[in-house]
């Protein structure tokens, strides 16, 4: 009996694995069974299914398209070995010969040493018997698990995506798109947030059996905090899709998500609120690195030749209100809080280019940059419009 697996190699997120069962897609949306949060992919950009005795992937008509040794492809029949990109990450399809009676996870696990360059202690670990046994007890402790039976169990196990992540790696980030839900296998990590000045408040940390990314999950909001490891860790993920198929066959699943949610929330409140830190915009923002070009309105404080100049920055964080950006340079220490710009912003192509008049709120001065904290003033309903479908994921073209 062989396994099959796209094991992501490297790209977006560290060594993954995902086990291949039915037809599955690929895509930037939270609603694909492989989530690749990266611009250059589309929102549903490709399939991989079995068809007579062979897996197979096709282009569901994307911008960028499947690429095979640099060639792009419309459909193709995979053999093991093969490899081929979607944006910036890149697949490998891997095909393992394993016996009827093998559990799914450590199935899983082993595939990790095709895509691992080294031998990391983890892996040496994992390999004796007894260990493949304890992982597979830490996730059925999971409170998500708990109440599922023998069946349901092997059925999400199936299912589980698999992320090894190195130490002081970040997993999610507050203000990205993504609905899918990470167990804690082994290893720890730290939930966090930042105030306007970037700097990090911690607000839990988390081990093995425990869980993170409900609130998005049920909100359909970006992410909310950070995730970050603080070892070696090994991470279980469930797509969006698969979650929703067990919590209407599993309504306790559902029950135990809303009160996690709920008592998650309220601790991020209060944490909050003792640390002083109050949401920047009431609307989803992304940190996302976005060309700028931006010049400044006539202002007595600034020498002419600052006036008469075009400046070039990144954002480091956009909503529909307001951005901060980075720009470089020691006389960027001049602006203060009130100049005003005219800014345009380099949307990814599906999306084009928006302009819009902003305030600086806050000038914070670096050794080799500045943050630019601008709110917007003067966007027209298009650009507007624009932002929106970029920070939503949605867009009224087809990709």
């Amino acid at each position: 009996m062989n396994k099959s697996y796209l094991a992501l190699k490297e790209g977006l997120t560290q060594k993954s694995v995902y086990p291949l069962k039915g037809s599955m897609t690929i895509g930037r949306r939270s609603e694909n069974d492989i989530t690749v949060l990266d611009w250059t992919v589309s929102r549903s950009h490709a399939r991989i299914s079995y068809r007579k005795d062979e897996w197979l992937i096709e282009d569901l008509g994307s911008s960028n398209g499947i690429l095979f040794g640099g060639q792009r492809v419309a459909s193709r029949a995979l053999q093991p070995g093969d490899t081929f990109e979607i944006g910036a990450a890149t697949f490998a399809f891997i095909e393992e010969q394993t016996l009827p009676e093998a559990r799914q996870l450590s199935e899983t696990i082993e595939v990790f040493e095709s895509i691992v360059s080294h031998q990391p202690l983890l892996m040496k670990h994992y390999r004796a018997k007894d260990e493949f046994a304890n992982l597979r007890e830490t996730l059925l402790s999971s409170p998500i698990m708990r109440s599922l039976s023998d069946t349901e169990f092997s059925d999400v196990e199936a299912l589980l995506n698999l992320h090894l992540y190195d130490a002081d790696k970040l997993v999610i980030r507050e203000g990205d798109q993504g609905r899918s839900i990470y167990i804690i296998l082994d290893g720890r990590v730290k939930v966090f947030t930042s105030d306007y000045d970037g700097k990090e408040f911690e607000l839990a940390s988390l081990e093995a059996s425990q869980f993170f990314g409900e609130i998005s999950l049920l909100t359909g909001k970006p992410r909310s905090c950070s995730v970050a490891t603080w070892q070696e860790t090994l991470l279980g993920e469930i797509s969006y899709i698969s979650m929703c198929k067990l919590m209407t066959r599993c309504p306790d699943v559902k029950e135990v998500m809303l009160e996690y949610c709920r008592e998650c929330m309220e601790d991020s409140k209060r944490r909050r609120a003792e640390a002083g830190i109050h949401d920047r915009r009431s609307e989803p923002r992304l940190n996302e690195r976005l060309l700028v070009r931006f010049t400044v309105s006539p202002d007595a404080s600034l020498p002419e030749e600052m006036i008469r100049h075009t400046y070039k920055a990144t954002t480091s964080d956009i909503s529909v209100s307001g951005a901060q950006l980075e720009v470089m340079g020691p006389a960027m220490s001049s602006f203060r809080p009130g100049c005003q710009f005219r800014i345009e912003f380099e949307l990814p192509p599906l999306w084009g280019r928006v302009q819009t008049i902003g305030a600086a709120r806050k000038v914070i001065p670096g050794e080799h940059t500045t943050q630019l904290g601008i709110e917007f003033s003067g966007t027209t309903k298009e650009d507007k419009q624009k932002l929106e479908e970029f920070i939503y994921g949605e867009s009224h073209l087809t990709d």
